[in-house]
């Protein structure tokens, strides 16, 4: 019966010693892996920051032009400059051309939204109680009133 428990002994330090190396081993390969892993990491916080830097510089731009946006109108009202309201009256009924404007921006975002309107030409015809639009000489569509 001893032999039996000293083999069980023998067997439980053979094991301890197995883990501990396939540990170690594991361990080792962690840490190649996450040495090999160090270049893209590095490579993707340099896209990040690159990312980062163009956003503001696009941040900045764009609240440049807004700026420059709030001071021609503000230049406008004090110089009491306005723009004209202009409405079409037909058979009893009034539309406010601004109103239509929008309508028919709206209609056009609605179905293209990631294209901007750098040109619109508003066709108004009363008798069908419809304006018709076209965005960048490219696109048409019809808003009803």
């Amino acid at each position: 019966m001893s032999d039996t428990k000293k083999t069980m002994q023998d067997v439980k330090a053979e094991a301890a010693k197995a883990a501990e190396k396939a540990v170690n081993e594991v361990k080792a390969e962690a840490a190649k892996v996450a040495e090999s892993a160090k270049p893209a990491v590095e490579k993707a916080k340099a896209s990040a920051d690159k990312a980062v830097k163009t956003t503001r510089k696009h941040a900045v731009k764009t609240a440049e032009k807004a700026k420059a946006t709030v001071k021609r109108a503000a230049d406008k009202a004090v110089k009491g400059e306005t723009a004209p309201v202009v409405y079409v009256q037909y058979q009893g009924a009034e539309e406010n051309i601004e109103d239509l404007v929008a309508a028919a921006k709206a209609a056009f975002a609605a179905e293209h939204s990631r294209t901007k309107v750098s040109e619109l030409k508003l066709y108004i015809k009363p008798e069908e109680r419809a304006a018709y639009y076209v965005v960048n000489e490219k696109f048409a569509g019809r808003v009803d009133f």
